[in-house]
Parts: structure tokens; sequence; C-alpha cells
């Protein structure tokens, strides 16, 4: 029923959009941003629920598949899909947007539209990076996602925020060199035998 509707699409940007209405809106009617946001993650989670009511469980392969070319040039594509780890993951993910948002609902005071719409923006490529399939796509929604945590830890993280902002920004550095690197053999050496940046090739 829902295998032919680009959900996992609907899933990551909608909270993303949504985002990026509630920081747009200000805070000039804080009491309406939180509305707006708690209406966008509760929506995220609604639409979610049709990748388990539409789930096969009868097979192995990866489901409600979304690919078309993104970069021709580099062979990168907007590849996605999931499996029987990554749906329930993303469901999760979605379900726990919801009491995020309320747990911030009065307890920030301090430029609330920019909080909820960090944790929307940043639900959204939660989302991304789970069902990503495409090694650069995966790489780019894990990036954009280190954003808005960093903003949060940086901005709302308590008395002792930036001292944990620069030690996250240190342990995620490496590992994002050790991804970019990695990402770098497989484009540029023929010895790895990869023509194509789907994370599945890498298994065959």
């Amino acid at each position: 029923m829902f295998a032919d509707l680009p959900i996992l699409s609907l899933t990551i940007w909608l909270p993303i959009i949504g985002g990026i209405l509630v920081l747009a809106s200000g805070d000039k009617v804080p009491h309406a941003t939180r509305w707006t946001a708690l209406i966008v993650a509760i929506l995220t989670f609604v639409v979610s629920l049709a990748l388990y009511s539409g789930f096969d469980i009868t097979t192995a392969e990866m489901q409600f598949v979304e690919r078309t070319p993104w970069i021709a040039l580099f062979n990168i594509e907007y590849y996605l899909a999931v499996d029987g780890i990554s749906m329930p993951l993303i469901i999760l993910t979605t379900f726990i947007s919801i009491f995020v948002i309320i747990a911030g609902w009065d307890v920030i005071k301090y430029k609330p539209s920019h909080y909820m719409a960090a944790f929307l923006i940043m639900e959204g490529v939660m989302v991304g990076v789970f069902s990503a399939l495409d090694a650069m796509l995966f790489y780019v929604f894990w990036e954009a996602m280190l954003i808005p945590m960093f903003l949060i830890i940086g901005v709302w993280g308590g008395p002792n925020r930036v001292y944990a902002t620069i030690k996250f920004f240190l342990y995620t550095f490496f590992g994002r060199c050790l991804c970019w690197w990695r990402l770098f053999i497989c484009t540029f050496t023929p010895v790895v035998g990869i023509s194509s940046r789907s994370i599945l090739s890498s298994w065959d």
C-alpha cells in the first residue's frame, strides 16, 4: 500500500522543512512556535508508522527503496531504503522526538524557536542516517546531524557547555576524518574495485 510512496523522503524532509519554518517564525510568539514544532513532530511520527504497517517481514530485501541519480559525475545517488533494523530505529527516533519537544516546552526560555528547530532538523537528518544506502549521502546526513547537535550542546548545554562542545567537536572530528578517508579510497583507488558508492555493494 505504501511501497510506492516516498515515505522515507517524507519522514526526512518533513521535520527539516518544519524546523526551518519554526526557525523562521522567531520567538515573538513562543507558544505558537512550540505548538508548531509539536505538530510537525507528531505528523512525522504518523508518517513513519507507514514503514511499520507496510513492512514485509517475510523477506530480507531492502524495502521502501528510493533511488535516483544525485551527482552523476561521481556516481553519487539519492539512495534510501530500510531493513528490519533501520525501520524500528527510524520509528523510535520520530517517537522520541515528540517527547523531546514536550520536555523543553516550559524549560527552554532562551530562543525556544532555535531549540525546537534544531531538534526537528536533527530528527530529519537522523532518519537520513538510518536509511541512506549511498556512502556519500550517508556522510552528508551524518555531518548535517552534527551541526544542530553541536549548537544544542553549545547553547543549551548547561554550565560546562563550552568544555562539552570542544570535546564533542574533537571526538567527532577524528571520526569524520576516518569516514572521509574511506570515501576517498573507495572513489580514487581502483584496487578496491567498487564502482558504486552503494553501501550494499561493499558486502557483495
